[in-house]
């Protein structure tokens, strides 16, 4: 069996790793230079630069049958954040994973003490959970995030300290409006296991799969202007001006580009980010993400992400990641401006000199409450067409690798 793959991201990757492991032939045609999608490292000046700030969780179900854990030499951000308003900082952790915390956290003001208890007892309440993703959850009605937050007691200064900045980074959405499945299974996964990131990179999620094809099963900067049909059934595609022909061909774009070859109902709507990379004298923030609490916040959070990983900066240097969700259309010099004025505010004798910016403004596809019933199945009505892609099973590393794991399974089954 041949089968073409669409898209060298993380599905598409995944997707082209069960069919070679079950004995078919997955040819993977990639319109740019490069494996990974949005999960891409890029080096300047001897600086990682992932496109947007993104961390992997190690309790995501799917990916952990995919990948080598140790081969990534994954390095651990410290639980909880620090939480900035300011000058005034914060502390909030699990001081039973991060017992250096235990005495900032009790006295942090940014959670009374019926917050700090309402927050052990909701990751209590959704360890349970079997969901191999937010598409999956069930059992609650669907809501906002924010709704669900306020109906589990949260006060409002917890909410808009905390969760509105942490999950903000995490879904996007500083006004949580993701639907609360999301919500909860993110939770889980952060209450199951750490916060990651590959010591060079999160490209070398998307590389290490990739290390499981034969050397020519993908073919870089090769887009895919059509697909080819005979009646009602696909039966390849058209890409650098010559035909290719398969027994299926699995769509494994991002949705906007799946809809459009397709012709598929597919999600439209998307939220994104603009990352903001410096070169820092240091912040003296460790491990944690940093925050910002303030109501008319410009960076939504920020890492020293060298702290994390020496290998994201030359020796003897740091390296910080400030995400906006605003300012997609500002010109580079406002952007790196204004995410030095917050920066500067928290950390007043730092120094802080620009080194890239990259607007990412389809991070994620929205999910809304009620979002994932309607979202596509991996098989279509078309014979010979299967998608995979987060935006059939939720926006994350966890939901395109299952999404492309199905997608291989459907062919395989077909």
């Amino acid at each position: 069996m041949r089968v073409i793959i669409v898209g060298a991201g993380l599905a598409g990757l995944t997707c082209a790793k069960v069919l070679n492991e079950r004995g078919a032939e997955a040819v993977v045609f990639e319109a740019s230079d490069g494996v990974g999608g949005r999960v891409r490292t890029d080096e300047k000046d001897g600086f990682l630069l992932d496109r947007g700030f993104q961390v992997y969780f190690t309790s995501y179900p799917v990916s952990r049958r995919h990948l080598n854990d140790e081969a990534l030499d994954f390095r651990v951000f410290d639980p909880g954040a620090v939480i900035q308003r300011g000058r005034e900082r914060s502390v909030l952790s699990d001081p039973l994973r991060d017992p250096k915390a235990l005495v900032p956290s009790l006295l942090s003001g940014a959670a009374n003490f019926e917050d700090k208890a309402r927050i052990v007892a909701l990751a209590a309440k959704v360890l349970p959970g079997e969901a191999s993703s937010a598409g999956e959850e069930n059992g609650e009605e669907d809501s906002t995030t924010l709704d669900y937050l306020r109906q589990s007691g949260f006060s409002e200064r917890f909410i808009d300290s905390f969760f509105r900045p942490f999950y903000g980074g995490v879904l996007l959405n500083r006004e949580l409006t993701t639907s609360a499945r999301v919500f909860r299974f993110t939770l889980r996964m952060l209450a199951m296991g750490s916060t990651v990131v590959p010591a060079r990179g999160m490209g070398e999620i998307p590389r290490q799969l990739a290390s499981h094809l034969p050397p020519d099963a993908i073919r870089l900067n090769s887009p895919v202007d059509a697909l080819l049909r005979e009646g009602e059934r696909v039966v390849g595609v058209w890409a650098t001006g010559e035909e290719h022909e398969a027994d299926a061909v699995i769509l494994a774009t991002d949705a906007p580009t799946a809809g459009k070859l397709a012709g598929e109902p597919v999600p439209e709507d998307s939220v994104g980010e603009v990352c903001i990379y410096y070169e820092t004298s240091g912040l003296g923030g460790g491990k944690k993400i940093l925050l910002n609490a303030e109501e008319d916040a410009f960076i939504n959070n920020a890492v020293e992400v060298s702290n994390v990983s020496e290998h994201y900066a030359p020796r003897d240097r740091s390296l910080v990641y400030a995400v906006t969700l605003a300012g997609f259309n500002l010109p580079d010099d406002q952007l790196y401006r204004r995410g030095i004025e917050d920066l500067s505010n928290w950390y007043p004798e730092a120094t802080f000199d620009p080194i890239a910016i990259r607007r990412i403004p389809y991070g994620q596809f929205a999910q809304p409450p009620g979002i994932h019933e309607k979202l596509p199945k991996n098989r279509t009505a078309t014979p010979g067409l299967v998608l995979a892609g987060e935006y059939t099973e939720d926006s994350s590393i966890n939901g395109s690798m299952l999404s492309g794991e199905k997608a291989a399974q459907e062919v395989l089954g077909a």
